[in-house]
């Protein structure tokens, strides 16, 4: 079962799946969650536990002819709705076109459950929809909803739905874990670092570790250190390659965040703990110039997220003005 690899989904499994096993789920779970903490995991055992026909435990059994159709992912009354490929919305055809489907007899005699996944991409259309057959559902349907916590819906759909959030783990659980499945590689302020730089989410943190990432961090900081005494960004673009550099903003405006702590004196609460004499370093400038480096960066990210724009010129832009604002203190 997952809960041996991941021991914190446990205690939210046990809370959905004791109002299956009592006849009290409601037909409509919106599930938020914070990327990186489980969320598909968790969300896959509450469908298997839905349809499977055989267990009265709060589990799935494994066997049943229902469950062996789910784990082959061949179960024909189990349906996922995400955006398509190339698009960034969930469209009205697609809810209409599982709605049909829903309203026919099940395949196998049990319970259809309609995974929505990322919901928030739906369009307004598409949940005005969705909110139809919320409001009157077919018999034995279930309908899981989930995308990220800080997602937005539409409140008629909030209200028709049993909300959950799955939390993350503390971040003592999240290092012992963390240690075992990395056979104690990192440091305890390496994989506190890893934490706090995927917003505490062990999963997400634990592929920042694999090695390959946690040395282009590394490198990426190492890098720092040589340019800013020049105030020489311009030196950052023969490190790596402009796809690379969403990543590389996140990792900067940590940093930046990281050495205003410092200039308050509240060292303790930074993220990078694996680089504080980065911290320190660019604790040396200005708050003006700290401040405006981490808004162009953040601008930058902002850009890169916008299908379309050269990704090339954004980066080099960015650079460049990084340098313009160390000559102008």
């Amino acid at each position: 079962m997952i809960f041996n690899e991941y021991p914190w989904l446990k205690l939210p499994f046990e809370q959905l799946a004791e109002t299956i096993v009592n006849h009290r789920a409601h037909h409509a779970l919106l599930i938020n969650y914070i990327q990186g903490s489980g969320e598909e995991e968790l969300i896959n055992l509450i469908a298997n536990r839905l349809l499977c026909q055989s267990s009265k435990q709060l589990e799935p059994c494994g066997k049943c002819h229902s469950c062996q159709l789910f784990l082959s992912q061949h179960h024909p009354d189990y349906y996922q709705i995400t955006n398509e490929q190339g698009k960034q919305s969930i469209g009205i055809d697609q809810i209409r076109n599982i709605s049909t489907k829903i309203y026919e007899k099940s395949q196998q005699g049990g319970n259809k459950v309609i995974w929505i996944r990322h919901a928030a991409f739906m369009t307004e259309a598409a949940a005005n929809a969705l909110l139809k057959t919320l409001e009157e559902p077919p018999e034995n349907t279930y309908f899981i909803l989930s995308d990220n916590h800080n997602s937005q819906f539409l409140p008629t759909i909030h209200s028709r739905c049993f909300c959950y959030f799955l939390k993350i783990p503390k971040i003592e659980e999240s290092i012992n874990w963390l240690k075992k499945i990395h056979n104690d590689l990192y440091s305890d302020n390496e994989l506190a670092t890893a934490l706090l730089l995927s917003e505490n989410a062990p999963l997400n943190a634990a592929l920042l570790l694999q090695p390959e990432n946690w040395q282009q961090r590394k490198l990426f900081c190492e890098n720092l250190l040589k340019v800013l005494p020049q105030n020489n960004f311009w030196q950052l673009a023969k490190t790596f390659n402009h796809e690379e550099f969403f990543e590389r903003i996140t990792w900067f405006c940590a940093l930046l965040g990281d050495a205003l702590k410092a200039k308050q004196k509240v060292g303790r609460y930074i993220v990078n703990r694996d680089q504080v004499p980065l911290v320190r370093l660019l604790a040396t400038k200005s708050n003006d110039e700290i401040i405006s480096l981490y808004q162009l960066w953040l601008k930058a990210k902002n850009l890169l997220s916008i299908n379309g724009l050269n990704r090339e010129l954004i980066v080099y832009n960015v650079l460049a003005q990084s340098q313009l604002i160390g000559y102008q203190k």
